[in-house]
This record gives structure tokens, C-alpha cells and sequence, in this order.
């Protein structure tokens, strides 16, 4: 699916113009959360400790769910607050490190898949 494409759905999802390169960013986000997620279920499964401490003390009680409706109820309000007011340079900033916080969460995870 190309960046037009993601553009063009989220300007109907959310009734605004939002360019491609931050429709894709958001995108990002959103995939990189679940992930996140996902990637996070495996390690506990093999072991690992979960970091965020949100999210830990449903991981700890076996609450996969309870975390992900968590994690989701978390990420969506702030994608949609982003694809609101990413002309604002915060949430330009704010999308950047995000997009930085995601891309090594998923290199650490990686990086402990793979070690």
C-alpha cells in the first residue's frame, strides 16, 4: 500500500489533510505499537522482563489482554491528537521521537529475537 493510499485514508478517517510523509509516519506508529506489543509477549514467553512500567503488572498477573486494550487505549488518542495537529512544530517534534522510540524498542527487540 503506497503512502497516497495511507494519506488518503486517513484524511476520511480523521477530516484532515494530512501529508504523506505524516500519514506514514502515523502509520508507522500504529504498526510499530502492536508490535511492540507482540514482540514483548515472545520475550516474556521466553523469559524476559517486561520494561514499561504501565504495562508490567498485567504482564506480571498473565493479563495479555487487559495490557493490549492498555497499550491501545494509550496509543490511539495520541495518533489521532498527532494527525490533528501535525502542523504544530510539538507535534512535529513529538511525532519524531516517537518514531525514534519505536524504531529502537524494535531493534532491541531484534536484537534480543536474535542473541
Amino acid at each position: 500500500m503506497s503512502g497516497r493510499v495511507l494519506a488518503v485514508r486517513l484524511r476520511k478517517v480523521f477530516h484532515v489533510d494530512v501529508p504523506v510523509t505524516i500519514a506514514g509516519a502515523i502509520i508507522f506508529i500504529w504498526i510499530a505499537s502492536f508490535a511492540d506489543y507482540f514482540l514483548t509477549v515472545f520475550q516474556l514467553a521466553q523469559g524476559g522482563v517486561e520494561l514499561n512500567p504501565i504495562l508490567a503488572p498485567f504482564f506480571h498477573r498473565l493479563e495479555y489482554e487487559k495490557a493490549l486494550f492498555l497499550k491501545t487505549a494509550l496509543t490511539f488518542p495520541g495518533i489521532c491528537i498527532l494527525s490533528i495537529f501535525y502542523k504544530h512544530s510539538i507535534a512535529m517534534k513529538a511525532t519524531f521521537v516517537i518514531l525514534v522510540v519505536y524504531a529502537s524498542l524494535l531493534v532491541y527487540h531484534a536484537l534480543n529475537i536474535l542473541l
